[in-house]
């Protein structure tokens, strides 16, 4: 008898330790790839709403407090043929760039996603200003008709691309995207060793 409840508490005693075992959970994602759609959705994404903004025209009002002149610069951007490559994470697209009836840019822009340092929205004043403030141009203050957005897509050595929005709101998606598919893509500022 004390053989068979040896047996017992042992085969109990084994019952319990395999109930008690937790189970793994499932793997996580790799944490340098983060969650979101894919890669490829999100360039989708990217490139749709590129080719929709079309032509975007303001007048730009500028006034030099320096000798207390004003002047009107009249600028239409046209944002075409926008191509996202998910597989090599690039994305292209043509901008035309008139202002006050001369060619100022007529390029094909080109951007690797791994290069891209950063991005931001604001508005075509607030970029004009701190284009002057660069430039040494502090007298000027500029004002546009209507207020525009700019997505600020900023590469290394200085090299930026700005895109041109009606509406914030829709900057500000095609920002975020952009933001995800730089993150997809390995690109994003890297934090200097020293």
């Amino acid at each position: 008898m004390r053989i068979v409840a040896v047996i017992l508490s042992g085969v109990l005693a084994s019952a319990t330790a395999l109930a008690q075992q937790s189970v793994a959970p499932p793997p996580r994602p790799p944490a340098d790839k983060p969650a979101g759609p894919t890669i490829e959705v999100t360039m989708k994404f990217i490139e749709d709403k590129i080719n929709e903004i079309g032509t975007v025209t303001i007048a730009g009002y500028v006034h030099d407090s320096a000798n207390d002149t004003d002047g009107v610069q009249k600028i239409s951007a046209t944002f075409s043929n926008a191509v996202a490559d998910a597989g090599a994470c690039t994305l292209g697209y043509h901008r035309l760039v008139i202002s006050n009836g001369q060619t100022a840019y007529n390029e094909n822009v080109f951007v690797n996603l791994r290069d891209v340092q950063s991005i931001a929205v604001l508005t075509d004043a607030q970029d004009w200003q701190m284009y002057l403030a660069r430039t040494g141009d502090a007298t000027k203050t500029v004002r546009d008709v209507p207020e525009i957005y700019v997505l600020n897509i900023k590469l290394p050595k200085g090299v930026d691309h700005p895109i041109r929005f009606y509406e914030q709101d829709m900057a500000d998606r095609v920002a975020k995207a952009l933001v995800h598919a730089v993150e997809l893509c390995g690109g994003g500022s890297k934090p200097e060793p020293f």
